[in-house]
């Protein structure tokens, strides 16, 4: 590709993307989209949502409103500036054109929440819509967005809501958990304690029996010895009578 070429394509995208920051959610507008390196004129919205869940429901609501199926390659990890593609080719009966069409759609990622979509076609590759040349075709485009704008609109807020019920629902079960963890500790705490004060008593009893058995053990020694001292004057008196 020529340097200045690829530099016009690059600055085109860099204002394309300026552009879509400051636009206004949910206000169609026109603009340029790229299709093979070539500038197209498209209709242009910019909606809440990142571009996977975008996509997704541009699939869906397309399928269930019109009966299109738009296709394009498995979706890949997207960042800010990154670029997703779709068409659906040869439609008819959609209130655009009389005669078969092509429609492409870009899904362009302005931050991590909010997605550009960028909707443009023609009657083939060399034939592409124009607000000033087919202005019936790309009217009908304008109008499309509008129906689909009306319905991601509602789909974002509820999917808002949906993503807030969660958060709510996370806390409310990390407080339960949080308080089960607390009531958990408390019991735990007051059967330590318990358990504490019982082997206080037990060591408190056990010193007092140790204390006795340590007399009891002296006085035993000396009952002991005073035995033992008794069994041999025996045993000697009864030798003794034994020789005579």
């Amino acid at each position: 590709m020529p340097i200045l070429s690829f530099r016009f394509t690059l600055l085109s995208s860099l204002l394309l993307l300026a552009g879509a920051a400051r636009a206004q959610l949910y206000e169609v507008t026109t603009s340029i989209a790229t299709l093979d390196r070539r500038d197209h004129s498209a209709v242009t919205v910019l909606v809440d949502g990142p571009v996977a869940n975008t996509r997704d429901f541009w699939q869906q609501y397309m399928k269930e409103t019109y009966d299109l199926r738009f296709k394009g390659g498995a979706l890949a990890s997207l960042g800010v500036g990154k670029k997703d593609e779709l068409s659906a080719q040869q439609i008819t009966g959609i209130k655009v054109s009389s005669r078969p069409i092509d429609l492409y759609v870009n899904f362009t990622a302005t931050n991590d929440s909010t997605t550009q979509i960028a909707l443009f076609g023609g009657f083939g590759d060399k034939t592409f819509f124009d607000p000033t040349r087919t202005v019936p075709e790309f009217k009908g485009m304008q109008n499309m967005m509008q129906k689909f704008v009306a319905a991601a609109r509602v789909n974002a807020y509820r999917n808002q809501v949906k993503t807030a019920e969660d958060a709510v629902s996370a806390a409310e079960k990390e407080q339960e958990k949080l308080a089960k963890s607390i009531k958990s500790a408390q019991s735990n705490t007051a059967s330590n304690l318990k358990r504490i004060d019982e082997l206080t008593r037990q060591n408190v009893s056990n010193a007092q029996q140790m204390h006795q058995d340590s007399t009891q053990l002296t006085t035993n020694a000396t009952l002991r010895e005073a035995l033992r001292l008794r069994l041999q004057q025996r045993r000697e008196r009864l030798a003794t009578v034994d020789h005579k």
